[in-house]
């Protein structure tokens, strides 16, 4: 274990800090819990998966504290909250809860059963397994959706033995499943099957808590819809709110969103950008190949060419560069310009194709935003208000500033009394 916990440390960097924060006390003495400080402080330090909401994260934990007594752990994951839709158990224990699929939820019971769902992974060691398991083949596969299916299983279990109502299973399945794909991808069986599945485990129990208010009374004023740290368009600007940049555009860039980056083109020039952390933002800089620095009054910005990432099979090496191929990171080979920002990171890739007129002119727009440019690209907030009477999440959504948007946050054909809240947005 010792020589583990040395060769932990010292692929992370060697020495007693890592990404800019002291590793903490586990490191000596724990290596899958130091393991797992260390994949979250990546997400932390990439501006990638972590919503900087505590109480939100509170919340969540305990009710992952609340399912992890009816489990065999020794003592309940750490939930982080991402920014973006996915849910997952990863190495280290710990749990991440997208804030995307909390917003479709309708009550404590079905966040309950997301968390109980990983619970399970985590309880059954399949991250680490993933992790440092055979390279995936059928057999493999089929042993990874038989884990999804244990998964639910037990979840319905651990859902009425921490007293919700196990019919929530079904409900939050529902809401966290891509309707549009009832086929099993590599690693999950069919949404259909897994539906049927629950739905038999739960018998139509609904005994149990629901705890509807307890859930929306959490996330007022959360953040809606897409990830907003890649930013918005306002009329010809790109803002970033999160870092209070703005790049000028003219009417004939054009704009899109390309997973965990903001892709501008013009004819055939290209420009990719992506808000990172502060501590990756300098960790990236400093091992750009000839590197020219200066201050500007945005921030300090490096330019240079991306590195080669260099490989390695030794397992500790393999979970450095599993969790480093997680963050936005340039393509080696091309030219790139961080800019570093007390609030965070912007990564700019240029492609070898760029026009220089073109580059120059994008480089020159990049500036402060404006306090107009920032109201304007402030994402919509979850707003709750009460029903005026009794009736579906579709007749009562009517009420509120947008409608559409608002029934996408519920399932429209949810019953509710007159009093109980609903899902709104703030405008």
């Amino acid at each position: 274990m010792r020589t583990w916990l040395v060769l932990a440390i010292a692929a992370c960097g060697g020495g007693p800090r890592y990404l800019g924060a002291q590793l903490p006390d586990a490191c000596g003495t724990d290596a899958e819990a130091c393991a797992g400080w260390m994949a979250e402080r990546d997400l932390d330090a990439g501006n990638l998966d972590v919503y900087g909401d505590a109480a939100l994260r509170r919340y969540v934990q305990s009710v992952a504290d609340r399912l992890a007594r009816g489990t065999r752990l020794a003592h309940p994951p750490r939930v982080v909250i991402s920014d973006h839709d996915g849910t997952y158990a990863a190495f280290g224990d710990r749990i991440v809860i997208g804030r995307m699929a909390i917003e479709k939820l309708g009550s404590e019971a079905e966040l309950a059963a997301i968390v109980a769902h990983e619970l399970v992974h985590v309880e059954g060691r399949h991250a680490t397994v993933s992790l440092f398991g055979p390279e995936a083949d059928e057999r493999w596969l089929a042993t990874r959706r038989d884990a999804e299916g244990i998964a639910d299983e037990r979840a319905v279990m651990l859902l009425e033995r921490a007293g919700y109502a196990p019919a929530a299973m079904q409900r939050a399945l529902e809401a966290e499943l891509d309707a549009g794909d009832d086929a099993a991808d590599d690693e999950h069986p069919a949404r259909a099957v897994r539906l049927a599945h629950v739905e038999q485990l739960a018998g139509g129990r609904i005994a149990g808590f629901e705890g509807r208010s307890e859930l929306l009374e959490h996330l007022r004023g959360m953040v809606l819809g897409r990830d907003t740290r890649l930013g918005v368009r306002v009329e010809d600007v790109w803002v970033i709110a999160a870092l209070g940049v703005a790049l000028d555009l003219s009417p004939r860039d054009v704009i899109h969103i390309d997973g965990d980056s903001v892709v501008v083109r013009h004819a055939k020039s290209s420009l990719t950008a992506y808000p990172i952390g502060a501590p990756w933002a300098r960790e990236l800089a400093a091992g750009l190949d000839d590197r020219a620095e200066t201050d500007t009054a945005l921030g300090r910005i490096s330019v240079g060419t991306a590195p080669a990432h260099p490989r390695s099979e030794a397992p500790l090496a393999r979970l450095e560069q599993s969790i480093h191929d997680l963050l936005p990171q340039p393509t080696p080979g091309t030219w790139v310009v961080i800019l570093d920002r007390p609030r965070g990171g912007l990564v700019l890739e240029l492609s070898a194709k760029t026009d220089p007129f073109i580059r120059d002119r994008w480089l020159h727009g990049l500036r402060a935003a404006t306090p107009a440019e920032l109201a304007a690209a402030e994402p919509r907030h979850l707003r709750v208000v009460r029903a005026p009477r009794a009736g579906t999440v579709a007749e009562l959504v009517l009420a509120c500033p947008d409608p559409d948007a608002a029934g996408k946050l519920d399932r429209a054909d949810r019953v509710l009394g007159a009093g109980d809240p609903i899902k709104c947005t703030d405008r």
